[in-house]
C-alpha cells in the first residue's frame, strides 16, 4: 500500500481529542475487537499487534491512544493510521535509547516521572469526582461583564517598552533618579547607554487579558509616557513604559462565550477547593520546621 511517509510529531503531552477522529478511533477499536472473535488465543493476540521493534510488540491499543490525541490531521483513515503507527514506533525507539543510556535511573528524571504520574492520577480522580458545573446564567454573565470593564467595555491595547536592566542596588538608585529626570523614554535609554549599563529594550503590544492582575492594576493609573516598575531584585530592575493605547472594547455579545468559560472554570476550581478542604479536615497534617 502506497502512503505518505510524512511523520507525525512525537507527542508526550496530553492533547485535546478532536471530535472528527472519534469515529475513526471507534472503527479501529471495533475492528480490533472483531478480529479477535472466533479465533484462537494466539490468533487473537496476533490481531492486536500493529508492529514489532526487534520482536517487541506495539499494540493496536497504543496506536489508538495516539490517534485519540491527534488534532488537525487530514487524509484517508488508512494513511492516518499508518502515520500514527510510525509515530508510536518513533516514540518507542527513543524510549529504548533513553533506557539504554540509563536516563530512567537519573534522580531528576525519576522525580519528574513521579510528578507527572501524580498529575495524571489527580486529573483522572478530579474528572470522576467533580461534576460538570451548570452553565452560567445570563445574569451572572452580565454581572461579570460589568464588574470587569478593563477586560470588556473599556478594553484597550497597550503599546509598551519593556526595559530589562542589569544593575546593582547602587546603580538602581541612580537610574531611577535619571528616569524621573528624563523627558522621554528615548532620553532615558540614551542615559543608560552613556552609563554603559546593560539592558534589553523589548517593544511589545499587550491586551489586558494577556497581563497579570498586577500589570492590569498598574496600567489603569499609568498615563501614556509614564513608566512603572514591574519587578526589582538586587541584580536588576524591570521598567515598563506605556507608549500608547488603542481602545478595543468587547461588547457583551462578543464577550459572552469567553465569560461563560471563565465562570465555568471558576466554579470548577471552587469545587476542587471545597474537596481539598474536606480532605484536609479529615487528615492529620503536621508541618515540620527546619532547624538550620
Amino acid at each position: 500500500m502506497q502512503c505518505n511517509d510524512e511523520r507525525l510529531p512525537i507527542v508526550s503531552a496530553r492533547l485535546r481529542t478532536m471530535p472528527s477522529f472519534q469515529s475513526l478511533v471507534t472503527v479501529l477499536l471495533s475492528a480490533a475487537l472483531l478480529a479477535g472473535c472466533g479465533h484462537s488465543d494466539a490468533e487473537g493476540s496476533k490481531s492486536q499487534v500493529a508492529a514489532r521493534i526487534d520482536g517487541k510488540e506495539i499494540t493496536i491499543h497504543e496506536v489508538n491512544q495516539y490517534l485519540s490525541r491527534m488534532e488537525h490531521v487530514q487524509g484517508p483513515p488508512e494513511q492516518i493510521r499508518r502515520r500514527a503507527t510510525d509515530a508510536v514506533i518513533d516514540q518507542n525507539l527513543l524510549l529504548q535509547a533513553a533506557k539504554r543510556a540509563k536516563i530512567d535511573r537519573d534522580p531528576d528524571v525519576l522525580q519528574s516521572l513521579l510528578a507527572s504520574n501524580k498529575d495524571i492520577l489527580i486529573d483522572a480522580y478530579l474528572a470522576r469526582q467533580i461534576t460538570q458545573p451548570s452553565p452560567p446564567t445570563a445574569a451572572a454573565i452580565l454581572a461579570y461583564y460589568q464588574a470587569h470593564p478593563a477586560l470588556f467595555a473599556e478594553r484597550k491595547l497597550y503599546q509598551l517598552d519593556q526595559l530589562d536592566i542589569q544593575a546593582n542596588q547602587e546603580q538602581q538608585k541612580n537610574l531611577l533618579a535619571a528616569l524621573r529626570d528624563s523627558a522621554t523614554v528615548e532620553d532615558f535609554i540614551k542615559w543608560l547607554k552613556t552609563q554603559r549599563i546593560p539592558f534589553d529594550d523589548i517593544p511589545t503590544v499587550k491586551a489586558p487579558e494577556d497581563m497579570s492582575a498586577q500589570e492590569r492594576a498598574a496600567f489603569l493609573t499609568v498615563k501614556v509616557g509614564e513608566a512603572t516598575i514591574m519587578n526589582q531584585n538586587p541584580d536588576g530592575i524591570g521598567i515598563t513604559v506605556l507608549t500608547a493605547t488603542q481602545p478595543q472594547p468587547l461588547s457583551l455579545d462578543n464577550a459572552r462565550i469567553k465569560i461563560s468559560r471563565i465562570l465555568t472554570a471558576e466554579a470548577r476550581q471552587k469545587e476542587i477547593a471545597m474537596l481539598i478542604q474536606t480532605y484536609r479536615r479529615q487528615a492529620k497534617i503536621e508541618y515540620v520546621s527546619r532547624k538550620d
